[in-house]
């Protein structure tokens, strides 16, 4: 070990190619680190701001299905006609819940897998109310 350090203290460019390489790859580590983390929260984000237009796209759909039916009453459509729209109505919502949470969970891949933290739509939501707060952050962002 003692020959090693003289070695280098009798050519110090040895001495500072290995304290820039130390420093080039410390340095190339922090930011790959860095990165791997604003990648990570981006993902995150971007559920999250997902998750909550389609959870808004549900709210318009519930305002169409009530005026839906306001309009078959006015119509004097049958109950029997309103219960068949109401039950057709509600297969498309869970159609739609169950397919939009597996697209997203799909456009992962098998690399970001495990970043994401539900499986179906009772945990999404669990998953949008922890993380609201970064929805109306990103919304209200100026810049």
């Amino acid at each position: 070990m003692v020959f090693l350090f003289r070695g280098i203290m009798e050519h110090p460019w040895v001495f500072y190619f290995l304290f820039f390489i130390f420093g080039y790859s410390t340095c190339n580590t922090f930011y790959f680190l860095k990165s791997i983390r604003k990648s990570i929260e981006l993902l995150r984000v971007s559920q999250v701001v997902s998750l909550f237009i389609i959870a808004r796209s549900l709210e318009d759909f519930a305002y169409a299905k009530e005026y839906s039916i306001l309009r078959m009453k006015e119509g004097e459509e049958t109950e029997s006609n309103i219960i068949a729209f109401e039950q057709r109505h509600q297969k498309e919502v869970d159609f739609f819940k169950e397919n939009s949470i597996k697209s997203i969970i799909n456009a992962h891949g098998n690399y970001f897998s495990e970043i994401v933290d539900y499986d179906d739509w009772n945990g999404a939501m669990k998953f949008l109310n922890m993380n609201k707060k970064k929805v109306f952050e990103f919304l209200t962002k100026k810049g």
